[in-house]
């Protein structure tokens, strides 16, 4: 099982109880799906960036879940064929962490590599000035 964050943003057509069905609706579906749902955030209604589907406004949900791509196929699926959902997105957060440490490493070798060279780091200032 994979590390995963989904957000999706609901239509501002909807009432809190309409949004609130929604949310469960789809949580549902992760815990059918056999996925381990870890929290879900509740944003509210929030300001679009920009229009979509002619609405500035939108209800944001956060799920942050273990699950298997499949699941995540099957939710954006259903997003996709949900009429109240304006825009969603799926992120792989486990990934994001393995890059982020092999950019780590990468940063540690280099500064092992310069300090068994004689390499000294200049300051911006001596850059510069």
């Amino acid at each position: 099982m994979r590390h995963y964050e989904t957000i999706f943003i609901a239509s501002p057509t909807l009432t809190d109880e309409q949004s609130d069905e929604l949310v469960k609706q789809f949580e549902g579906i992760i815990a059918e799906q056999g996925g381990e749902l870890l929290k879900t955030d509740k944003w509210g209604r929030k300001k679009l960036a920009y229009e979509v589907q002619k609405f500035s406004e939108g209800y944001y949900t956060l799920f942050e879940m273990n699950a298997g791509p499949d699941l995540i196929a099957e939710l954006e699926r259903r997003f996709r064929n949900n009429d109240s959902v304006i825009k969603y997105m799926s992120v792989r957060l486990d990934e994001a962490e393995k890059a982020a440490g092999r950019a780590k490493q990468r940063i540690e070798r280099e500064a092992k590599r310069k300090a068994q060279a004689g390499i000294k780091d200049r300051a911006p200032e001596e850059v510069v000035g």
